[in-house]
Order: C-alpha cells, then sequence, then structure tokens
C-alpha cells in the first residue's frame, strides 16, 4: 500500500439545496445519527437560507466534535453570530473570490457581496476556520486560495470584502491543520511525526509576499516524494 492508500471514516455529509431543502426533524434526525455513529456532520451551504437551516439543526441535534460547516458562502453578521453560539468549524474556499468574483459582482445581490467567502470575520467571532479549493469545482492549487484569502481581489483586480483579508501566515494556517480537524491548531513538525511536509525553494519571509506554488521544492507524505516541483512553470 501506498502513502495515500488508506482510508477512514470520515465526516457524514449532507448537501443542502435551498430550492428541496429537507423536512427540518428529518434534518435533525439525520444529524443525531450520524453523532451517534461517532461521526461529525459536514453540511454543505452556499446560500444564507442553508446556513440558517444548517445553524438550527445543529442546534437542535446537540454538538459533536468535528461538525462543520462546509463554504458558508454568505455569513453576514447576524449568521455568524448563530455560528459562533455552536460548536462548529467553517471551511472556506476563497480561491472562489478569485475564479468566480467577477461573475459575483454581478450576480450576487449587492447586500452580500461583503459577507462572501468570509475569514477574518468568522476568527473574529472564535469560530474555528479551515481552508479548501472545493476541487475539481475550484482549482485544486491551495497557494491560489490562500492569495486570494490575503488580496481578497477577483480575476479582474476588483477587491471583495476586504475587511475580511488575513495575513499570509493566517492563511497558510488554513491549509496546515489536520484533515480530522480543519481549522484546529496546525500540524508541528518535530521528530518522530509523520513527515507529511511541503518544503519551500525559498526563505517563508520572502515566499509569504506571493504564496506561489512556483515556490514548493517537493511534497512529501508520509515521508514519500510525491511532487519534487520539477513539473511546476
Amino acid at each position: 500500500m501506498g502513502p495515500l492508500d488508506v482510508a477512514t471514516p470520515g465526516a457524514h455529509k449532507i448537501l443542502l439545496r435551498e430550492r428541496a431543502l429537507p423536512d427540518p426533524d428529518a434534518l435533525i434526525e439525520r444529524i443525531r445519527a450520524a453523532h451517534d455513529a461517532g461521526r461529525p456532520a459536514a453540511l454543505h451551504c452556499v446560500s444564507r437560507t442553508e446556513l440558517v437551516m444548517a445553524a438550527a439543526a445543529l442546534a437542535a441535534a446537540g454538538p459533536h466534535p468535528g461538525d462543520r460547516i462546509e463554504h458558508a458562502s454568505v455569513a453576514p453578521p447576524e449568521l455568524v453570530d448563530l455560528l459562533a453560539a455552536l460548536p462548529v468549524t467553517v471551511v472556506t474556499q476563497p480561491n472562489f473570490l478569485r475564479e468566480r468574483g467577477d461573475a459575483y459582482r454581478r450576480e450576487v445581490e449587492p447586500r452580500d457581496l461583503p459577507w462572501l467567502y468570509r475569514c477574518r470575520g468568522f476568527l473574529e467571532a472564535g469560530i474555528a476556520l479551515g481552508g479548501g479549493t472545493d476541487a475539481p469545482f475550484g482549482s485544486p492549487d491551495p497557494w491560489l486560495a490562500m492569495q486570494a484569502a490575503v488580496d481578497r481581489r477577483s480575476a479582474a483586480g476588483v477587491a471583495l470584502g476586504e475587511r475580511e483579508a488575513l495575513s499570509p501566515e493566517r492563511a497558510l494556517a488554513l491549509f496546515t491543520s489536520p484533515a480530522e480537524a480543519p481549522g484546529g491548531p496546525p500540524r508541528r513538525i518535530e521528530p518522530g511525526a509523520r513527515a507529511d511536509l511541503c518544503l519551500l525553494g525559498r526563505p517563508w519571509k520572502q515566499a509569504r509576499d506571493r504564496l506561489d506554488a512556483r515556490d514548493v521544492a517537493a511534497t512529501l507524505c508520509a515521508g514519500a516524494i510525491l511532487a519534487d516541483g520539477s513539473e511546476t512553470p
């Protein structure tokens, strides 16, 4: 078996669709059943309505370590307050600001533009925050997502929710927490730890200024080299 051939049960994924929302009681029971099986719930939410339903259902079902909201694409202050009252993690995809931001400017209600794919607002509310790319629906490049978390700019260079920007260090931390605990403390490099590493070809004090995949010299998983950076343009 290779370093990526081990599978373990993860969170129970629940996809909410605003046009076909489940019965609230059925959703609560589904979350409770996942908890009873020792699994957290991961609720996919891309609208205000979906996020309200997810927060209400999690509150009614009761807490479980690892419960999370995926995307939380639109999260105005009143909904952040609802999430802050729960022991829940948000896993966000700031790369969509870069990839789809110009379409959002045309299609999203103006009142919601400041609250798209928030970052700093969740952290300031005390909500654990992890990062993802939603590949294949988004670019699989985490460095692109880190760039967007820092500059909050669309492909055309227009800023979206500038107050939500993160420092390069905090943007990196979105992607360095354990897979089973997104948003938790970043994994530490120390003797005896699993050798899951991304090695840079330049000092961090230089790499932080551009957060570019071209600075990656090698990627290792469980000590095995998966990529050595030679294929990166």
